[in-house]
């Protein structure tokens, strides 16, 4: 399949809307893949109204895709059977650094050539009051001299909606089985299990009101001396529809989030939501709230702001951009009892030169960590944490390609720059250059 694309937006990747096979053209083909986030379930996007928004980003997962990485959203092209596609992706890497700066005893460091194999088969139902579809990803990295890194991640999802009348659901369920070095993880070589469900609905009061909500939960284990995280997330809002574009309006956020060795971080606090929608040149999706947390151990907690923002911007048919902003806190696996807030920006640019494609992006990523103040005595099992140092995560990449064989097969070239400050083995860089090649049947 065409691997994910920093240069364009998860709405340009969308499964079903309402219960249509997008195809992807030339404009929108994807030449590379990034880190898939954290909270992003392997399942079919189903859109909600107003339709084609493009989707809040969430927290970085800390691994780096390969360029064959498969695309785990829907339409990822072809059609084998009535709704049914498969796409299948090879690409050869060059990395400067494979550790990202961890070295175990004896371990490997330095660079390294991988192969990358990869496929997805995706299925979409008709469109109906009742819509859903399926998913299934995987990717083989294989290096030539550092084998320990050598693994397969895969994904599998299902997703449901149903609409009709007034009232639009979506439900999802995932499972995410990642390999390799993450950052997350101190750079560790780690197996990650990552599972996750959402649920969405939309009621329309009246042409100009309505009431939303959102319940969605992860639970990621890794292999190692790592502690198990665990999320909650439930939201609601009252949205104003203030012009045939634009519409907004207050709500309020729940939050639980814990590591598995305390009794964990819960925080409640006021949320704004304002969503704008151009035909198909603007789309912005936006959330900010104020969460007021609390520590089951006894410790106290500032207030903290949390950020969800998705912006696209399609100029015309040659050039389009894109920016997305997340912040909000995360259990920290390393840690017991540690907590920190992650804070990242992604800005992309896409440009159709004759037959190719050039897509440019730079994601900046700061992790702030948030040690718990006591005051009297700690109850439960959790130790109060040693101190943490922060760390700054930069990525600039570019990528060249088109469409070949009858707009079959995207073949490109790309490159990427990562850095990472945060002091010892926390600060490394790295260079990425390669070529991939991805079919559609």
């Amino acid at each position: 399949m065409i691997p994910s694309n920093p240069g364009l937006s998860n709405s340009s990747r969308a499964g079903l809307s309402k219960g249509k096979v997008r195809r992807i053209g030339i404009y929108g083909s994807c030449f590379w893949a990034t880190c898939v986030s954290a909270q992003a379930a392997s399942t079919t996007a189903l859109s909600l109204s107003p339709a084609a928004l493009a989707p809040l980003p969430s927290a970085p997962s800390g691994f780096n895709r390969g360029p064959a990485a498969p695309d785990t959203g829907g339409g990822v092209g072809g059609l084998l059977l009535d709704g049914l596609s498969f796409a299948s992706s090879l690409g050869l890497t060059y990395d400067s650094n494979v550790s990202q700066g961890y070295v175990a005893p004896g371990g490997a460091q330095g660079s390294d050539v991988y192969l990358s194999l990869g496929g997805a088969a995706n299925y979409q139902s008709k469109a109906s009051e009742v819509t859903f579809g399926g998913n299934y990803h995987g990717t083989y990295n294989q290096y030539f001299q550092n084998t320990e890194f050598s693994g397969y991640s895969q994904g599998a999802g299902v997703s449901a909606a149903y609409d009709v009348g007034r009232l639009n659901v979506t439900g999802q369920v995932g499972i995410d089985y990642d390999h390799g070095s993450n950052r997350n993880y101190s750079s560790t070589v780690v197996d990650q299990t990552s599972f996750n469900s959402s649920l969405t609905a939309r009621y329309k009061l009246s042409p100009k009101t309505s009431l939303t909500g959102n319940l969605s939960e992860r639970f990621n284990s890794s292999s190692g001396d790592f502690n198990q995280t665990n999320s909650f997330d439930m939201g609601a809002s009252a949205l104003w529809k203030y012009s045939p574009l634009t519409e907004f309006g207050p709500g309020i956020r729940y939050t639980f989030t814990s590591d598995g060795t305390g009794d964990g971080r819960t925080s409640i606090g006021p949320t704004i939501t304002a969503n704008y929608k151009l035909s198909t040149k603007i789309s912005l999706n936006s959330r900010v709230g104020m969460d007021f947390a609390t520590y089951g151990d006894g410790a106290s907690a500032d207030p903290t702001f949390s950020t969800s923002l998705a912006l696209d911007y399609r100029a015309s048919k040659l050039w389009g951009m894109n920016l997305s902003l997340y912040r909000d806190t995360q259990a920290d696996p390393n840690v017991s009892g540690g907590y920190y807030e992650v804070t990242a920006l992604r800005l992309g640019y896409n440009r159709k030169i004759r037959r190719a494609v050039l897509n440019l992006g730079c994601s900046y990523e700061t992790t702030s960590y948030s040690i718990p103040v006591y005051t009297g005595v700690v109850s439960g099992s959790t130790p109060i944490p040693p101190p943490q140092q922060d760390r700054n995560y930069l990525s600039l990449d570019s990528s060249l390609g088109m469409m070949i064989f009858h707009n079959t097969t995207a073949a490109s070239v790309f490159l990427r720059y990562t850095d990472q400050s945060g002091g010892g083995l926390n600060s490394w860089n790295s260079v990425q250059t390669g070529i991939s090649i991805s079919r559609s049947f």
